[in-house]
């Protein structure tokens, strides 16, 4: 047996989420699942080096993976708008969530829990796995839509959807509804929202540049160079006024 293969990890991972219903999302778990998966607990650090936090990495990864294979079965995915790519992706990816929303509200404890705040073992690491996990997500969504963006718009897409994945986590997690329409609903909102917040930003740019462009054809010549104080005055309106 290779301990640190994709198999393990995803049979130790099965075993979790069964355990997970009924105890914690803890290092205790995890060594139960270990040993519920016949193997030794003292080859835990050789599979998950960091306990529940390489857990959860290899949790996300598995998702994601599954997400991306829902999206590949979306007839014409690629002729949708970018909007449409995006509400579908996460779609998806609450999709694959459905089974497991006991383990996420388990997950959302650990990563909340004080006494890990406080622990030598854990500090902030929880918290900030968090924040992580919401960004891995949005990044391989943008990824399988075809995001070719190297700027800093392509920090700022991936913020700006993990913000949107975070807040419609925790309406999942109390959607009873059927097909959880509800959190659907929700993306919908917010990925409007966002578009709008663009086409808002898109014209302030549009009308500075006009405004930029104004002022620089109004200061220098045909050839770019200054116009003269004079030539300036003369263009001024208040001046025009008085020209007979």
């Amino acid at each position: 047996m290779i301990f640190d293969s994709i198999e393990t990890k995803q049979k130790i991972l099965s075993q979790f989420l069964e355990l997970v219903e009924f105890d914690s999302w803890s290092e205790e778990t995890l060594k139960k699942a270990i040993r519920n998966s016949n193997i030794d607990d003292k080859f835990q650090n050789l599979i998950f080096e960091n306990g529940c936090l390489d857990l959860i990495k290899f949790y996300i990864d598995q998702q994601n993976i599954k997400s991306s294979q829902l999206i590949e079965k979306i007839p014409d995915f690629k002729n949708l708008k970018i909007r449409d790519k995006i509400k579908k992706s996460l779609y998806s990816r609450f999709e694959v969530e459905l089974e497991n929303k006991i383990a996420l509200q388990r997950l959302i404890n650990f990563y909340l829990n004080p006494n890990n705040f406080l622990s030598i073992k854990y500090g902030p690491k929880p918290l900030l796995q968090s924040l992580k996990s919401c960004y891995k997500i949005a990044d391989s969504i943008w990824y399988n839509i075809g995001d070719k963006s190297t700027d800093f718009n392509f920090y700022t897409k991936r913020i700006t959807l993990s913000k949107i994945i975070l807040c419609s986590l925790f309406v999942f997690l109390r959607d009873d509804t059927s097909e959880f329409e509800r959190t659907k609903k929700f993306i919908d909102i917010q990925i409007e929202k966002v578009m709008n917040f663009e086409k808002r930003k898109a014209k302030i740019k549009d009308m500075s540049f006009k405004v930029k462009s104004g002022f620089l054809e109004f200061i220098l010549d045909e050839n770019g160079l200054p116009k003269s104080p004079k030539k300036i005055l003369k263009n001024l309106p208040f001046i025009r006024l008085f020209k007979f």
